[in-house]
């Protein structure tokens, strides 16, 4: 073939020519120079970051005519060869498809022999860490005492895989992932070369997609390229033909999750898969979009872990402003706990539109500063009402001081009756009062009636006002206990409920459960102390309580008391013991 791609025909021949990887060039340089280069090199790092290249100008380095040199000529014959991949002193294995025992071996047999032409032998053993665990004890001899014309390089993507005996014995150098700024530098160049223009912003989305890659982005820019005549490419072409996830659009779905917009979320997935796109790596580009913004929002457009172009930082610096780093925190976790279940899911879109709706429910988190604000703003709200209250209400106090003195503590008394209302009595008989109950002394509001002058004053005259007194609520009874017991114990009120109070006793309850299991029966046993405690803590008196099961016998006695209790409230309730209750403002004892 006459063509050659781009990753072959720009390969770097020289040290100076690997982008990105200076650590690794500038130690292997002054180790050459110094004559300190060591027996067996392992290169470590991500895929298409150079390792084969560097171990290739390693190798022209050593066995160049002018050399060993850290550059070499690239014109003499050993060079040429190892540039057409030719030389007979320099062998490149594939470790996947060269791994087992018998082919190290043969290799071992073959390190004894002297170079034919070159100065030294290497071995170039790409993905080593593919070798057996018999291929690498074969190796284990020859690599700990090679002879001394005999030179390995080791190239791996998982140097983790390597045993720690080969380890020891090599001079490890790791690789790492190439910046973006560098891969578009490389990228524009390369362009240039081949007579394209191409626009920055395209370029920078390629080294996006390269991902520290720069053979990666050689082989997307030799798409591009290849997919029309055109001499002239923008960044809109260039992401149509790439097929990969528009950047404009992952910002869309970033604001529209923070302005929490739902139909705008649907109809951008719509779109997405419309085009055609892979909504997996669509849903990979989203998580990368809200890690952008919680670096942002937490170290800065300026920290060196982002992987972006200025304009894109400069976009997200503005959309984070207004949200905190823990709610931007907490939607970044739901996308990366829902992940598994996007990249299994049989509907993808679907999951995706779930995902995306799931996150607008989370509620931003009010800033602490905003808190403080409103918090002030209603101080002087209210400060500003009771001011104006305490103006006001001299004036409305001056208008009618006779009905403001009789008017009374409680609720307001029904129509057409001028007498205070008493509280409804309690359903159970009353327990006896632990301290002596005094009634409330006031005089009665008088009657329509007239009295003489030396009686009680008339009824155009002030009344005095009502003693707080009134409104007591008579002695503690059994129903208020049971309150008590539906507060603090549950449990037990439970059981009272389904049961049946004896009060006739002042000083002792017997309450009989109609059904109550052996195990309800011990747990209420224990209890006694602790009813007898609340009865004297919230009834000033201590009570004893019995608790019996239904045998038979006790019903009758039951009955008779439940009986006596509804004859009790049918009396109580009686219209005419009511509006007695009223005129004379008494209490049925």
């Amino acid at each position: 073939m006459s063509y050659q791609v781009l990753a072959l025909k720009y390969r770097p021949q020289t040290f100076s020519d690997v982008v990105g990887q200076d650590h690794v060039t500038t130690t292997l340089t002054n180790a050459i120079s110094g004559n300190r280069v060591p027996h067996a090199l392992l290169l470590a790092g991500p895929r298409g970051t150079g390792k084969t290249t560097i171990a290739r100008i390693m190798a022209k380095a050593m066995t160049c005519q002018t050399g060993p040199t850290p550059s070499p000529c690239n014109e003499c014959r050993i060079c040429k060869d190892i540039i057409s991949g030719h030389c007979a002193d320099v062998f490149e294995i594939d470790g996947a498809s060269n791994n087992s025992v018998e082919q190290i071996r043969e290799l071992r047999d073959n390190v004894a022999y002297m170079p034919s032409a070159a100065r030294y032998k290497i071995y170039i053993i790409d993905e080593v860490h593919m070798l057996s665990v018999a291929a690498f004890n074969a190796l284990l001899k020859t690599l700990e005492e090679p002879p001394d014309h005999v030179l390995f390089i080791f190239a791996t993507t998982e140097v983790h895989k390597i045993p720690a005996t080969i380890l020891s014995r090599c001079q490890r150098h790791d690789l790492s992932r190439i910046a973006l700024d560098k891969i578009s530098d490389h990228l524009e160049s390369l362009c240039r070369k081949e007579g394209y223009t191409v626009e920055r912003e395209g370029l920078e989305l390629i080294a996006l997609e390269a991902d520290g890659s720069i053979r990666d982005g050689l082989s997307l820019l030799d798409r591009i390229l290849s997919a029309g005549p055109e001499k002239e490419i923008d960044r809109q072409m260039i992401a149509q033909r790439l097929r990969s996830t528009d950047r404009k659009i992952l910002f869309s779905i970033a604001s529209a999750v923070l302005e929490r917009d739902g139909a705008q979320l649907i109809d951008l997935v719509s779109k997405i898969n419309d085009a055609g796109m892979d909504l997996k790596e669509f849903y990979s580009g989203i998580i990368a979009q809200f890690r952008n913004l919680n670096i942002i929002r937490l170290c800065g457009k300026e920290s060196p872990v982002l992987n972006m172009i200025e304009t894109e930082k400069h976009e997200l610096d503005r959309m984070c402003k207004k949200f905190s780093s823990a709610y931007l925190g907490m939607l970044l976790d739901l996308l990366l706990k829902e992940e598994s279940i996007v990249r299994f899911a049989s509907h993808t879109q679907t999951a995706v539109e779930m995902v995306l709706l799931k996150m607008i429910q989370i509620e931003p988190e009010i800033r602490l500063d905003e808190i403080i604000t409103k918090v002030d703003l209603l101080a002087r709200r209210m400060e500003n009402r009771l001011g104006r209250a305490g103006v006001d209400a001299p004036a409305s106090q001056c208008d009618n001081p006779a009905r403001e003195s009789v008017q009374p503590a409680e609720q307001p008394q029904p129509p057409g009756d001028p007498f205070t209302e008493k509280v409804p009595l309690a359903a159970h008989r009353p327990m006896p009062e632990p301290v002596p109950y005094e009634p409330a002394h006031e005089q009665v509001p008088p009657s329509d009636i007239q009295t003489d002058s030396s009686g009680s004053r008339s009824s155009s005259g002030p009344a005095p006002p009502l003693r707080q007194e009134q409104a007591h609520q008579g002695p503690p009874t059994w129903s208020q206990f049971m309150d008590v017991l539906q507060r603090d114990l549950p449990f037990i009120f439970g059981l009272f409920s389904k049961g049946r109070a004896d009060t006739s006793n002042p000083d002792k309850v017997i309450v009989t459960l109609a059904s109550c299991s052996g195990f309800e029966q011990s747990r209420l046993n224990t209890k006694t102390k602790v009813l007898t405690a609340l009865s004297r803590k919230h009834l000033g008196k201590s009570i004893e309580v019995t608790i019996e099961n239904n045998t038979g016998p006790a019903d009758e006695r039951f009955r008779q008391q439940e009986s006596r209790q509804k004859a009790e409230q049918a009396a109580t309730g009686h219209p005419m013991v009511q509006h007695a209750v009223r005129l004379f403002n008494a209490d049925i004892i």
